[in-house]
């Protein structure tokens, strides 16, 4: 569970497991790309370290860096934030570079825009507001003479485990001696948050010790002895409805509230507190959004307990994609849309359009070799030696899970989580068993069994009449084809400082919907060419799962795309 996974299921369950649970993707719009930009831009002009007594270069901005002008000196907080203001003109232009970059590279652009249309004074309005904000928290800080950790930062800097993220490493020479009143530089210091360092390319995610929840939060001021989380908004926040931004940053109050106890957690020189408020800051117009906190925290990890075990309890048959009339009967029922059609994102309500992912296409009676996708293998039950338990260890989407394997006469599959907690008493059995619902598939050419909620181990005296199939025989590939509905993309470093890709490509038959996808070397030229709308077959592709709804994975090897062009030849 994640804060944005959590904000969808409190508006509308359906559009949760079409774009959560399946990945469904809506095209990209230029705005949609300058949150996380414009994130690192914030924090970037907070990590900035002026010198008292050297003063610093206009427009050298250690972001956006290249644009260095006159020196001009800096003795106030007012004259700092005069200062953070000639690096306006660098960090935008900056910011207008990445997001270019950023739309070259989509794989589905929203028909008619474009990333030209993202305008400077919009962006110079969010650059203002992001040096406003911080610069009030340097000045609260200065009238609270430093707040409870002053001495604690004159000693050896930065007091908590994770410290604040700076541009100039080591303790600094601004801080003055214990006993005397804090300065603007000592405020500016002691007031900079920990935010996601715009250096590091891992993500920097809390992970709830038992593993079901985790939220990367972008902001946290830890100097008044009390922690505020802060969620930043590259829009506007006046007239807006908060109440999805409202569940977010109370997930992040409960998430840092279980965490604070974590084996893996740095410790602190100083008492952290507790959070005790939870704000967007909306940098188009500076405006901050106060949300309520959750009053009882057991209650609400209960409440959230609840809510994970219905995300993972849904499945396929719950969308009820027949349904011709909004019904909130069901696991996934809504008042609002039904069928094909979903709430829209991300308002929803009653006065919102709906829209569809899934478009209107007439069944297609396919051609052997050919299947549907309704008819992908489902589970399996099998029996054999259970052994070589390991884990827990990152799986193929870098998720932490465990695994073991079996093996019946010369044949050895190998059994691993579905995903985090999916089956954590898999390693309580051995020897001689029967494994119930194992949903089947093939890894890197191994025959694979993932582990899920439905799926049980029971000793082989328990099996009596049971349908077991042979590991031999478990279907592994599949042939399919149908219509490209959603296209998506994403990368990143692992843990071990390893590159990672992977492509995706959602299609359906008009009985039912699958995700393909392409890890690595898998994304071939004809892949990551797809564009929705395009008609494809896929032969040997191998089948895979995840968050219980069947997948399929590119096997570069073995996997055969064609797509289908109108009136033209097959393109393989």
């Amino acid at each position: 569970m994640s804060a944005s996974s959590l904000v969808t299921w409190e508006r509308c369950r359906r559009d949760w497991f079409l774009t959560r649970r399946l990945g469904i993707r809506v095209a990209t719009h230029p705005e949609m790309l300058l949150g996380h930009i414009v994130e690192d831009a914030a924090t970037g002009i907070w990590m900035e370290r002026p010198h008292p007594t050297e003063g610093m270069l206009e427009a050298d901005s250690s972001w956006a860096p290249g644009h260095a002008g006159e020196r001009m000196a800096i003795d106030s907080l007012d004259s700092l934030a005069v200062w953070l203001r000639t690096l306006m003109r660098p960090i935008v232009d900056q910011i207008l570079a990445q997001a270019k970059e950023a739309w070259n590279n989509c794989l589905w652009k929203a028909d008619g825009r474009d990333v030209s249309e993202l305008k400077r004074e919009k962006l110079n309005a969010m650059v203002k507001n992001a040096i406003k904000l911080q610069i009030a928290e340097a000045e609260a800080c200065l009238e609270q003479n430093g707040g409870p950790h002053l001495e604690a930062f004159r000693e050896a800097g930065d007091p908590f485990g994770t410290p604040a993220p700076c541009w100039e490493k080591g303790h600094g020479k601004g801080w003055q001696s214990k006993g005397e009143p804090c300065t603007w530089w000592e405020a500016w210091e002691i007031a900079r948050p920990w935010a996601k360092d715009p250096r590091l390319t891992t993500a920097q995610r809390l992970f709830h010790p038992d593993g079901w929840a985790a939220g990367e939060l972008d902001v946290a001021h830890r100097w008044k002895g009390t922690v505020q989380i802060v969620d930043i908004k590259a829009n506007r926040g006046h007239g807006r409805n908060h109440d999805g931004v409202a569940h977010q940053l109370r997930f992040y109050q409960w998430l840092w509230h279980e965490t604070r106890d974590h084996p893996l957690k740095p410790s602190n020189r100083v008492e952290e507190g507790c959070v005790d408020a939870a704000n967007s800051w909306h940098l188009a117009d500076g405006f901050v959004h106060r949300a309520e906190l959750i009053e009882d925290i057991s209650a609400e990890t209960e409440r959230l307990k609840s809510i994970h075990f219905e995300m993972s309890s849904s499945n396929m048959e719950d969308l009820n994609l027949a349904a011709t009339e909004p019904s909130e009967e069901g696991a996934l029922g809504c008042a609002i849309c039904c069928g094909t059609h979903t709430c829209d994102y991300p308002r929803g309500g009653q006065e919102q359009p709906l829209h569809c992912l899934i478009p209107t296409i007439e069944n297609v009676e396919p051609i052997a070799p050919y299947g549907t996708i309704a008819d992908l293998p489902s589970r399996v039950t099998v029996k054999g030696t259970l052994h070589g338990h390991w884990g827990p260890i990152a799986n193929h989407y870098g998720d932490p899970v465990i695994g073991a394997a079996i093996t019946a006469g010369d044949k050895t599959a190998v059994i691993e989580e579905m995903g985090i907690d999916q089956f954590p008493e898999l390693h309580q059995h051995e020897g001689e068993v029967v494994i119930v619902n194992a949903a089947p598939g093939q890894w890197r050419g191994m025959i694979r069994l993932y582990l899920d909620q439905e799926s049980e181990v029971i000793p082989l005296s328990a099996a009596e009449e049971m349908d077991i199939t042979r590991i031999g025989l478990i279907p592994t590939r599949a042939n399919i084809c149908g219509t490209v509905i959603s296209r998506g993309q994403n990368s990143g470093t692992n843990a071990k400082g390893k590159g990672w890709s992977m492509a995706t490509a959602h299609v359906w038959d008009g009985t039912g919907l699958t995700e393909v996808v392409a890890f690595g070397m898998g994304r071939s030229e004809t892949f990551d060419k797809l564009q929705v709308g395009d008609q494809i077959k896929l032969m040997a592709a191998e089948i895979g799962w995840r968050e219980g709804t069947p997948q399929l994975r590119i096997d570069p090897r073995n996997t055969r795309l064609i797509v289908e062009v109108p009136n033209s030849k097959e393109t393989q």
